[in-house]
Parts: C-alpha cells; sequence; structure tokens
C-alpha cells in the first residue's frame, strides 16, 4: 500500500461527482455551512483521535456536507475516499456495532449513525440526537450515495483464506498496521510482527465445538520479512528460541489459553487466546490448506 499524491481540495470540490449526487435539500433539511473536504495532511483539524484509524488506510480525502433544519437535529455525510476497495472494506469492518442493513456492500446503522461502503468508498452519515424522521433522511441520504456509485469493488483476496466454519462474522478485520492491531487487540508493547502499510492483516475470532480462538493471517510482501517476524514472534510471544528451518509446536501460556504460528511462503497464520490445542490445530491446518488452494 503506497500513499498516494495529496489531491487539492478546489478540484476536488469541483470534480467530487458524490457531491453532486448529494441534494442540497431533503424533507426540509438543507445544507448548512459551506461543504468542505479534508485531505490526510489536515485530517485532524476535522477530527482528533480518530484520524489515525483513516491514515492507517490508504485514506485520501473525506468530503463533509452538513445539513440542518430548525428544531430539529443536524445531519452530517462524510463521505471518504479510499485508493482501493480493499481499504473501503477495512475501514467499513474496522466497527461493526449495530444493526446490518441491506445497502452498498455492506452497511451498520445504531444510533443516530449509519456506515457503509462500496467500490472506494466508505460513508459515514450521523445525526446529532436520534429520531424517526432523521433516521429517515439518513438511510434516504445513504441510499442515493450508493446508486451513485456505478461499481462494486472486490474485497481483499486475503479473506478467501479464512476458514468459513466456525467464524464469528462481526469479528473479521482487515488492515494493515500496528495502530490498527492495537485497536482491536493488544499483542505487545512492540511492533513484533513487523507490521507495515506494506502487510495485509486478516483477524477473526473463531467458536468450534464449545471452543474458541482468534486468528491472524499476516500476508508480507517478501519471504524474508515473514521469516523475520516468524522469528519475533516466536522469541518474543512463544518466549521460545527460534530456528527458521525448525517447527516450534503450539504452547500454553500462563493464562493456560494456547497460541501457534505456522509459517507458509509469505504468509504467516499466528492462532492466539485458544481455548484447546485442538481449535488451534484445526485453524492452522485449514488455513495453510486454504491458502495452497
Amino acid at each position: 500500500m503506497g500513499q498516494s499524491q495529496i489531491p487539492d481540495k478546489g478540484k476536488i470540490l469541483a470534480a467530487f461527482p458524490l457531491r453532486q449526487a448529494l441534494p442540497p435539500e431533503i424533507s426540509g433539511w438543507k445544507t448548512g455551512r459551506e461543504d468542505q473536504v479534508f485531505t490526510r495532511d489536515n485530517i485532524f483539524d476535522y477530527m482528533n483521535g480518530g484520524g489515525e484509524i483513516y491514515l492507517a488506510y490508504d485514506f485520501q480525502f473525506v468530503f463533509v456536507r452538513e445539513y440542518v433544519r430548525d428544531d430539529a437535529p443536524s445531519i452530517v455525510a462524510e463521505i471518504y475516499q479510499m485508493s482501493s476497495s480493499k481499504d473501503a472494506f477495512g475501514v467499513f469492518n474496522h466497527d461493526t456495532d449495530g444493526d446490518e442493513v441491506e445497502l452498498g456492500q455492506g452497511a451498520i446503522y445504531a444510533a443516530g449513525l449509519l456506515r457503509l461502503w462500496k467500490d472506494k468508498i466508505f460513508v459515514r452519515i450521523m445525526a446529532d440526537r436520534e429520531t424517526p424522521e432523521a433516521k429517515a433522511v439518513i438511510m434516504q441520504l445513504g441510499t442515493t450515495i450508493v446508486r451513485a456509485i456505478s461499481q462494486d469493488g472486490e474485497k481483499p483476496n486475503l479473506l478467501r483464506a479464512l476458514p468459513s466454519e466456525g467464524l464469528r462474522p462481526k469479528s473479521l478485520r482487515y488492515f494493515h498496521t500496528l495502530i490498527s492491531l492495537n485497536a482491536h487487540y493488544y499483542l505487545a508493547n512492540v511492533n513484533i510482527l513487523n507490521l507495515s502499510p506494506e502487510t495485509q492483516v486478516a483477524m477473526a475470532r473463531y467458536e468450534k465445538e464449545g471452543s474458541e480462538a482468534r486468528l491472524l493471517l499476516v500476508e508480507y510482501p517478501t519471504v524474508e520479512r515473514a521469516v523475520d517476524a516468524h522469528g519475533r514472534f516466536v522469541e518474543m510471544f512463544l518466549l521460545e528460541r527460534f530456528e527458521a528451518d525448525r517447527k516450534v509446536p503450539p504452547k500454553k501460556l500462563e493464562n493456560g489459553k494456547f497460541a501457534g504460528v505456522v509459517r507458509g511462503g509469505k504468509y504467516l497464520i499466528i492462532v492466539i487466546e485458544a481455548d484447546k490445542k485442538s481449535i488451534l490445530d484445526w485453524i492452522t491446518k485449514t488455513t495453510s490448506q486454504n491458502l495452497e488452494e
């Protein structure tokens, strides 16, 4: 994932097709302040803590429009342009709390906030307080945006290697860097997996025959970087001596859970928080087979 050149804000406002698709007025709500655009260089001018999440993907810019109506909650539509559909999917799956909605390639609604993705676009539409009428407008805006996006995008190929049996769908995450990993699961106080913008990570929780576990599947740009991360995980997390040609068996940790790692080429299959060794072995074997296929 390479960071793309930051686009000119004026050109975005003039040419952004989804801006043209949004209505100037809807059900009495009219545009409030002027439309805004924030890019990688000033995203923190718009949001304080949340900017890191978008910068961890190849986020290009966010277009923001506010709708206001007297004696009604204000509604803000945020349209994020990502460089790839994979990253739009990843940002969308960063938070899966809420009720699923059939809109775009995936949508979730909760307490006045609609989140959705389609192709290279991720969208957030929110009301500062939830009312039935505001919710209806939010859904209309979401539908308008989705209809203006001409094609669907592809999900990350890495997801095809994940075992489908026992997968908890709402636990699925896709990301690149340590910032995103730490947002979902704290593994260590250092970057022991050598995650970077060039790595791809799929993470999910599994349940099988009463046992649970967490899978991290990491794809590195080269075999050498996978070998290096393999060694770091074995020595710093499993606390075992690492030799590239020696298989390290799963280990029962102090918390009573099992953890293990297997490398296949430029991929690392890491299973942690496994209640039993059997579910760890099953996840590792199934994922390995899927990668070979």
